[in-house]
């Protein structure tokens, strides 16, 4: 099965030279896996978890397609139609990302609505689009920084040089009035409404990019695996969750006890 991706965000030279840079940056990681040893994948696929229809898999900071490769081939393995969307590279102004991002969902909706998977930053916009009514019936997120509260030093100074890039000017880039001003407010806001669709979220405690308990949801079915940051896009515990998640028709209340620690 071959699905097209897509790259809704309009090429700027700012953004291509950041998504060629990211794709570079992917290529070099899967060349050195490759020589190191990827994780393995599922080696057999629970009949519980085959579906169909549409999924959309949305890329966080700097994930191109090529990154989100082994995510697409798995989720056709289980049946569905895979989408990518790789969100500008997640660079942009979180509302205006969502905007974007809900135009993909909408186009992919068959009428029974599609199916998120969505990494990091990724999951950000996926949420948003999801509680302001996104036609989405399940909802999937990994390493989500959700809890803003919680964002590692390493975030912040990334954030802030993003947006301080921005605040020059420069197309395609958020701006700092995105992490603080009004402009993105509603959208901070949305981060911790309650999701009203089979939720889940993903998260290691390896993970050195953002802190796992900015993933934790009350609302949320937590799933903690093993792995860090971008081994959540390949690895077997991961790709397992994913598959349960996509396959997920109510939202259990038992389920959905956060850890503590």
């Amino acid at each position: 099965m071959s699905i097209p991706s897509v790259q809704s965000m309009a090429e700027v030279p700012v953004t291509a030279a950041l998504t060629a840079v990211a794709d570079v940056c992917g290529r070099l990681t899967a060349l050195a896996g490759a020589v190191t040893g990827r994780p393995e994948r599922p080696a057999t696929v629970d009949e519980r978890w085959l579906g169909s229809g549409p999924v959309v898999i949305v890329g966080g900071f700097g994930t191109t397609p090529f990154g989100l490769r082994t995510m697409r081939d798995w989720v056709e393995r289980l049946g569905y139609r895979a989408t990518v969307h790789t969100a500008g590279i997640g660079t942009g102004c979180g509302g205006r990302s969502v905007e974007r991002l809900r135009a993909v969902i909408e186009r992919a909706d068959e009428g029974d609505g599609v199916r998120v998977v969505a990494h990091s930053r990724g999951a950000q916009f996926s949420r948003v689009a999801t509680v302001g009514g996104a036609p989405v019936r399940a909802l999937v997120a990994l390493g989500a920084p959700f809890d803003m509260a919680r964002m590692s030093p390493s975030m912040i100074a990334a954030a802030t040089a993003i947006g301080a890039v921005g605040s020059l000017g420069l197309p395609g880039i958020a701006t700092l009035d995105c992490m603080r001003g009004p402009c993105c407010a509603e959208f901070r806001d949305a981060l911790r409404a309650p999701v009203q669709v089979p939720f889940t979220s993903v998260y290691t405690r390896g993970d050195r990019v953002v802190p796992w308990r900015a993933s934790l949801d009350h609302g949320a079915r937590n799933v903690e695996v093993g792995g860090g940051h971008l081994g959540l896009l390949e690895r077997a515990d991961a790709l397992r969750a994913v598959a349960a998640g996509l396959a997920a028709r109510s939202a259990s209340p038992a389920a959905r006890l956060a850890p503590t620690g």
